[in-house]
């Protein structure tokens, strides 16, 4: 499958939130945010290949625009590569070779993966507000998976040592506890793995 491909450097900060935190955040900071709701498809072998090399595939939708996306863990931020792919892709039950955009592909191969027994192992559904705040974006998330709620805070920057002491003052001024913060893909991979070990 061909396609443009885009590749960029995310460098983001997280933080979990209670709802409470959220709620107040959500009432005042982001009061005039629109509310985006958009789904992610996470991709992986049946015995969890990528995953397992702390890389993530997954495809978002977005007001039924459909964009895959493979994220890369650098020594700072992820290299995430994106290519718009068609809704054809979910007609059928398995994820072949060919549905996958040549961009990511070529990323893909270093990972030693069998692009044939790649599946869709779940989704995860977030309501999501930005705002601009200093330097970068904020980013304040409602997500839903696997019967499971929680809600995050994202600052998305370009510079990543002025971006992490906007952050963290942010957290300050807002009376927010600061906390390590799982990214999606692995609060979605740790809640299945809490299911299917029941």
């Amino acid at each position: 499958m061909e396609g443009i491909g885009l590749k960029e450097l995310e460098i983001e900060f997280k933080n979990m939130l209670n709802y409470d935190t959220y709620a107040r955040l959500r009432d005042t900071l982001f009061k005039n945010a629109e509310a985006i709701t958009q789904t992610n498809f996470y991709i992986d072998t049946p015995d969890h290949q990528l995953i397992e090399q702390k890389v993530s595939l997954r495809i978002r939708d977005i007001k039924g625009r459909l964009v895959m996306t493979l994220k890369i863990p650098q020594e700072i931020g992820i290299m995430e590569y994106h290519d718009d792919i068609s809704d054809a892709l979910f007609d059928h039950e398995h994820i072949t070779e060919n549905d996958i955009p040549d961009s990511i592909k070529v990323q893909l191969s270093a990972y030693g993966v069998d692009l044939n027994q790649l599946r869709i192992i779940g989704a995860l559904s977030t309501e999501r507000r930005e705002t601009r705040y200093q330097d970068g974006l904020l980013v304040l998330d409602a997500s839903h998976y696997l019967d499971a709620e929680d809600y995050e805070l994202e600052f998305e920057v370009r510079d990543y040592e002025p971006g992490l002491a906007q952050f963290e003052q942010f957290l300050i001024d807002y009376q927010i506890t600061g906390q390590q913060t799982l990214n999606k893909v692995q609060r979605f991979y740790s809640r299945h793995n809490q299911l299917i070990s029941k």
